[in-house]
């Protein structure tokens, strides 16, 4: 199973990647949807946020007042803590309700609005941005929730930055409004990437680390980092630090294309819980001490030594 997180800003067109990626064969798992689940009539989430909150927020048909619930806990921390209490909790169970349900084999998408803002993309194999022109964005807010041009730019910029998202993005999809371009974007995503992606961690076989020297590219230190966060998220306990390291650490370095990174332990694996755990994000054993990754558009050699 592969774990690929989803996002993008309000407006950016996000579902139409989403429903592409759906019709491909992925399981996707809409964190918005889900929210929206545990609260519906009847409910034990929708219960006890009226008990929190009182009956103000349900509508005439005894649904939820979003809007009335959001005029309640938008300038109150303590009250938009103890919603939180109430949902994440069920958002929890249910997202990990859906995951379990889905295929060894599954492209497991999760479809995260404020994945960037709320840092969780080291939780994911490979994390997907889409985006689009700040204008682009406000018209189609217009268009789809009559929303004004000074509230859709003010929604827009209280989200993360293009460059926050760059920084999170392994995969980055233009949506400008060109649909075929956008599913034709999806589907090489799919089959390029993802799907043999999956089945490499599946059969625990890494990518070949490749020997042509290229060009330095001054992206080499971000996609690193954010390697070294998954590697760090799978270890947990085991690994106490992960390093840059290799000739793509180097500052305007030609060098070929594969990230070195060197993962520091507490000691050795003896219960083989750390190998596992890193086979199971996509690095998979290569030589000895020595892995690589199963994602074949970002080759990367993954050194274990122990902290002395």
């Amino acid at each position: 199973m592969l774990r690929v997180g989803l996002t993008g800003g309000i407006g950016a067109g996000k579902s139409t990647v989403a429903a592409e990626l759906s019709a491909l064969g992925a399981v996707v798992v809409d964190a918005d949807q889900i929210a929206r689940d545990v609260v519906e009539p009847g409910t034990d989430g929708l219960a006890e946020v009226v008990e929190a909150f009182g009956v103000d927020v349900l509508d005439d048909d005894g649904r939820l007042d979003r809007p009335a619930l959001g005029r309640v806990v938008f300038a109150d921390d303590d009250a938009r803590s103890r919603l939180n209490g109430i949902l994440h909790p069920r958002i929890g169970a249910r997202t990990a309700e859906l995951i379990a349900g889905a295929p060894d084999d599954a492209v497991v998408v999760h479809d995260v609005p404020l994945l960037v803002e709320n840092g969780m993309g080291a939780a994911f194999a490979l994390v997907v941005v889409v985006d689009a022109p700040e204008d682009v964005r406000v018209a189609r807010l217009g268009e789809t929730r009559g929303m004004s041009s000074d509230d859709a730019r003010a929604r827009i910029r209280a989200q993360a930055t293009e460059e926050d998202r760059r920084a999170a993005a392994d995969v980055w999809i233009d949506n400008v409004g060109d649909v075929d371009a956008v599913h034709e974007a999806v589907r090489e995503l799919w089959s390029e990437r993802l799907v043999p992606f999956e089945a490499g961690v599946r059969a625990g076989r890494a990518v070949p680390w490749p020997d042509a020297v290229v060009d330095p590219d001054p992206t080499w230190p971000e996609q690193a980092c954010r390697v070294a966060a998954r590697l760090e998220v799978a270890g947990q306990e085991h690994v106490t630090g992960v390093e840059h390291v290799g000739p793509t650490a180097v500052p305007g370095q030609a060098a070929p294309d594969v990230l070195d990174l060197l993962v520091l332990t507490k000691g050795k694996d003896r219960t083989g819980q750390l190998g596992a755990a890193l086979a199971g994000a996509g690095f998979p054993t290569v030589d000895g001490e020595l892995r690589g990754s199963a994602d074949p558009g970002r080759p990367v050699r993954v050194e274990v030594r122990r902290r002395r």
